[in-house]
């Protein structure tokens, strides 16, 4: 006895669409789960460190910025943990070749609703420690 899967006799470019169709199919579920697993798919990314400022918007964000920045690291502490802080933040710090005992620091972040957000922070120090922190935040307009 011999069990053979028949197919009904459809025309060949209608069994072939079929297949292509199943395939894409498959090829969609695969991608999917692959992306949904990873987090690529459907995870909004987290808010970054500093969104809480540029919702505030450009005068009231560099405000609340420079008091707080200027509470967590007064004049005569330490650099190294506040360049540290601003790097993990996504900041880009770099010395200031102009102006002696003087870091800057920028950040830029497109946001959802496609502002770019730009602060710049200038960090005077006397080699080793803050001796004051300046921002400045930016939100270009809609």
């Amino acid at each position: 006895m011999s069990l053979s899967l028949r197919l009904p006799p459809w025309p060949d470019n209608l069994r072939s669409a079929w297949l292509a169709l199943g395939f894409m199919v498959g090829l969609g579920c695969i991608i999917g789960l692959v992306g949904s697993a990873t987090g690529v798919i459907g995870s909004p990314s987290p808010p970054a460190a500093f969104d809480a400022y540029v919702n505030l918007g450009s005068r009231a964000g560099t405000e609340a910025l420079a008091r707080d920045l200027n509470q967590q690291h007064p004049a005569g502490t330490d650099l190294v943990p506040l360049l540290n802080r601003l790097r993990r933040a996504g900041f880009d710090c770099r010395a200031e070749y102009r102006q002696n005992n003087s870091y800057g620091c920028s950040y830029n972040r497109m946001m959802s609703d496609r502002r770019v957000a730009r602060i710049d922070a200038t960090i005077a120090t006397d080699g080793l420690r803050v001796q004051g922190i300046v921002p400045v935040l930016v939100v270009s307009p809609r």
